[in-house]
């Protein structure tokens, strides 16, 4: 069985719908690296970097997982 560490971008962290807008702002041989989410279903606006959400500090994930 494989753990699943990383935060997927397309899923909101704070409620794990999907997210609306992905803005890349880090991009590496067509690998989104860094980039600005909001969520299409409560708006919740965050910043995803190399597979973590920034909003981790503060609240309990529950985006979806790879």
């Amino acid at each position: 069985m494989k753990t699943k560490i990383y935060h997927d971008y397309k899923s909101c962290n704070k409620c794990g719908s999907v997210n609306a807008t992905i803005e890349a702002t880090s991009i590496t041989d067509y690998i989104i690296c860094e980039c600005k989410t909001v969520c299409g279903s409560c708006g919740h606006e965050d910043y995803w970097a190399y597979g973590f959400y920034e909003s981790s500090q503060h609240i309990e994930n529950r985006c979806k997982k790879y």
